[in-house]
């Protein structure tokens, strides 16, 4: 059985058991049947068959970007990123920087129906079904990866050239996250937080 006609079941279900006039006034007055609305309502608006990939709203406000966001803006199958309004603005930027250096259309959208933690997806303009949309929190994906919890912990800031090193061998994709303390910022006394 095709999508659609899945989709059309499942609108047509809805309304079972209910009179004429009742089907007839919610149609009139919502405009139609709403397909997977509350699937909907989880994922931004869109439907969870078109979701490449998605994060929680802690998760995008943790300073950084996380590359599995990155790798799904590059898929030839994304279109755009969705961000949930509740998110702030100086992280929402973060990804919408990500968003623009892919050709990705982005937007802010806020729901009262809205419901979970999702705070950020990127989506298809067709069903691509992906098993595993979900992100896995950074700091465990890095502590199973051996690196220290300070390190884990000074993304974002500048880190020295043995913690960059170390976070170069163990998880080259986060270096987008660290800068490198340069000479002048040890001039000025700068220690790196990622040292234990």
């Amino acid at each position: 059985m095709s999508k659609d006609k899945d989709l059309q079941q499942e609108a047509f279900k809805s309304q079972q058991g209910k009179s004429e006039l009742e089907r007839k006034v919610g149609v009139e007055a919502h405009g139609g049947l709403e397909l997977k609305k509350g699937e909907r309502n989880q994922y931004l608006g869109e439907f969870k068959e078109r979701v490449l990939k998605a994060l929680t709203i802690t998760q995008v406000e943790e300073e950084g970007v996380y590359p599995e966001i990155i790798t799904s803006t590059k898929d030839s199958a994304a279109k755009k990123l969705i961000i949930d309004s509740k998110v702030s603005s100086s992280a929402a930027k973060e990804y919408i920087k990500v968003a623009r250096e892919n050709n990705l259309s982005f937007k802010k959208v806020s729901s009262p129906d809205f419901k979970g933690e999702i705070g950020l997806v990127v989506v298809s303009d067709h069903a691509v079904n992906r098993e595993d949309i979900f992100v896995e929190q950074r700091k465990e994906r890095l502590k199973q990866k051996g690196l220290p919890e300070e390190l884990i912990n000074a993304r974002g800031k500048k880190i020295c050239s043995k913690c960059y090193s170390l976070l170069e061998e163990r998880a080259p994709e986060e270096l987008k996250n660290y800068h490198k303390i340069t000479w002048l910022d040890k001039m000025f006394g700068k220690n790196c937080p990622g040292d234990h």
